[in-house]
């Protein structure tokens, strides 16, 4: 199938376009004159120069005979909501507008767990802490709303919903999380009790490629994480082995109160003592078997990390 993806100078867009193209599929990829285009171009990938929020820019895809659309392009950012409006809602509209324009035969979008309060279908409340996660989720809720009126309008829209993901090359906390563990400044907050359901991104880009091809995944949404829920302490004694061959330290429970009322560290601290578990019983459902359990996924991450950052420090 000819197939086009955004964001697929991304995180997540590249392992999609990895497994799309193994699978004997034409990708086009839409790509922005800055982004980096080689991994791609090495590829065999046929590379779109467009800008998503620009519908003016997009006319350029009519010229390609696409039959599926994959959008994968997001922006994560917690201090310009308009801008991540441009990127999130207003390149959204756009590419939805032009698969039904051209009658794309599936529109498969990726939205967030972030439109979302746990497994209930219901905007972001005023309870959870406004932070960049709230940020993006506005714009995720709004964009995703639209998506829902392109399907009622008669594009064969899939929403997948992942939950937080992590893997080889994460570039948004990983890296962070990794080097805190290395020098062992990252606690377990209440012991690492609280629960943390979070999404292998080889997981996730193989969930994506099954949602090609079967037909229920058109109705509704699908929440994909990893097939195991685990405690935080669980992935974090994980990733800290591999990077120093120990477990986090881990605070006492008792320590919880006063931690999560200080100012400005407070709001980090309650991130950490909630619990988030999704319902993937839908994906499962449709026969989605996870290629990878969290524990290797978590392994290989932390191994990649090692590799291309720095060695593990003497104990």
């Amino acid at each position: 199938m000819r197939i086009l993806v955004t964001g697929a100078t991304g995180f997540i867009g590249g392992f999609l376009v990895d497994d799309l193209l193994a699978a004997g599929h034409e990708i086009f990829a839409v790509a922005r004159r800055e982004s980096n285009r080689q991994p791609l171009i090495d590829k065999g990938v046929k590379l779109i120069e467009a800008d998503l929020s620009d519908e003016q820019s997009l006319q350029v895809l009519k010229q390609y005979p696409i039959e599926i659309v994959y959008h994968c392009a997001g922006l994560v950012e917690d201090k310009d909501l308009s801008k991540l409006y441009r990127a999130n809602v207003a390149g959204t509209d756009n590419i939805c507008k032009y698969a039904l324009e051209q009658r794309a035969q599936r529109f498969i979008y990726l939205s967030s767990v972030a439109t979302v309060s746990g497994n209930e279908e219901v905007p972001l409340t005023e309870d959870l802490p406004y932070n960049a996660t709230n940020l993006y989720g506005l714009s995720k809720l709004e964009a995703e709303s639209l998506v829902l009126e392109y399907r009622r309008h008669g594009l064969p829209v899939v929403i997948m919903r992942p939950s937080m993901v992590y893997g080889e090359g994460e570039p948004h906390a990983f890296d962070t999380i990794m080097r805190l563990l290395r020098y062992r400044c990252l606690p377990l907050i209440d012991e690492g009790r609280h629960k943390m359901h979070i999404a292998y991104v080889r997981n996730l880009s193989r969930a994506l490629a099954l949602a090609l091809y079967d037909n229920r995944f058109l109705e509704g949404s699908f929440f994909v994480a990893d097939n195991e829920v685990l405690t935080q302490r669980q992935i974090f004694s994980i990733l800290s082995r591999v990077v120093t061959g120990k477990d986090p330290v881990s605070l006492p429970g008792w320590l919880t109160p006063a931690l999560t009322s200080l100012p400005f560290l407070g709001k980090k601290f309650k991130s950490f003592v909630k619990d988030r578990e999704y319902d993937i019983g839908r994906l499962k459902a449709v026969g989605f078997i996870h290629p990878f359990t969290a524990q290797e996924g978590l392994r290989k991450s932390a191994e990649y990390w090692l590799k291309n950052n720095v060695a593990r420090p003497r104990s």
